[in-house]
């Protein structure tokens, strides 16, 4: 086994996916700790151009799996390959659609150990050490491989575990995957894509978000907080029953069964912070709650908690805003 870290990066348009770019500030990081190199195993379009923008996150090494637009099950088996070959001692994917895909199949490929997905990643005297949440967020787990376990370990990883840093220094060599017969797994295709709309993907990484819950009260409630997530230069979020209910697609979703954010600012509408929902926000640096229930479990983490109601207080909130902004 070496000491290189491993880390999955998605590719698309000929960009570097954000989580390709956390992955590879993450894998850099727990390599300095097991003293060796992060690696990347790069695919889809654009991923041939993979080694500066990985590099500069702190790549040391991209092993190019493809550039076909094909699922990301179809490089299941050159994946598989060049893992067996370099026996790294993880391997950290991103826990999406694709990276999930992955993951699993490298794990039934190779009979791996799994872990995930975590909150938090670490290398202790030569083996992983992972966090998570269980329990609907009241429990932090602490996990490991026992003594004489397969590697690497897999380990899926929620976003923002890792913030991308990219100080432009940063070089790294690619290398094509060894050549392998895809098997079963070339033979999936895509056969239907739903784009999603601008405000929906670039939700991870809004340093603003504005969400509502159960207590905006329909669909249209929601355009005040559209209306303020804009004014703020933010994006908007919701919770799981605002989303249940219709009123918001369920890629707006933020929670144990949505997206995990991780903005500078965390501004809640009509949102009680029942811990399904807390999981997925916690990590915010300010939360901003407006609640009519003084009582509301949101309350006992906000930074500000403000009772009363969120149509009468947003609209107001958003016009202060465009007038300190000349707007």
């Amino acid at each position: 086994m070496s000491s290189d870290v491993f880390f999955i990066a998605e590719f698309a348009d000929g960009q570097a996916s954000r989580s390709a770019l956390e992955l590879a500030s993450g894998a850099a990081q727990l390599a300095e700790q097991s003293g060796g190199a992060a690696v990347g195993l790069a695919y889809g379009p654009g991923a041939k151009g993979a080694a500066a923008a990985l590099g500069a996150a702190g790549a040391k090494r991209v092993i190019v799996l493809g550039e076909d637009p094909a699922p990301a099950i179809t490089f299941a088996a050159a994946a598989a390959a060049a893992v067996g070959k370099d026996a790294p001692i993880a391997v950290l994917a991103p826990a999406t659609p694709n990276g999930r895909d992955l993951a699993a199949a490298l794990v039934g490929l190779l009979r791996l150990p799994a872990f995930g997905p975590v909150r938090a990643v670490a290398i202790d005297a030569g083996a992983v050490r992972t966090e998570q949440a269980t329990l609907q967020g009241t429990v932090i787990t602490v996990s490991q491989p026992v003594e004489g376990a397969p590697a690497p370990a897999v380990v899926l990883v929620l976003a923002n575990t890792f913030s991308p840093v990219e100080d432009g220094s940063g070089t790294a060599e690619a290398v094509d995957a060894p050549s392998v017969d895809a098997g079963a797994f070339g033979r999936a295709k895509v056969v239907e894509t739903h784009p999603a709309e601008a405000a929906v993907t670039n939700l991870e990484e809004a340093s603003i978000i504005v969400a509502g819950g159960r207590g905006v009260g329909s669909e249209a409630g929601f355009e005040p907080l559209q209306e303020l997530a804009a004014a703020l230069g933010g994006a908007v979020g919701a919770s799981r029953a605002a989303a249940d209910a219709g009123w918001v697609p369920y890629q707006l979703q933020i929670g144990q069964t949505g997206k995990v954010v991780k903005p500078a600012l965390y501004l809640s509408a009509g949102i009680s912070g029942a811990i399904q929902h807390r999981v997925g926000m916690q990590s915010a640096e300010h939360v901003v709650a407006i609640n009519k229930d003084p009582d509301a479990p949101i309350g006992e983490f906000a930074d500000l908690f403000v009772v009363g109601d969120l149509f009468a207080i947003i609209p107001k909130l958003t016009d202060e805003i465009k007038r300190r902004k000349g707007t």
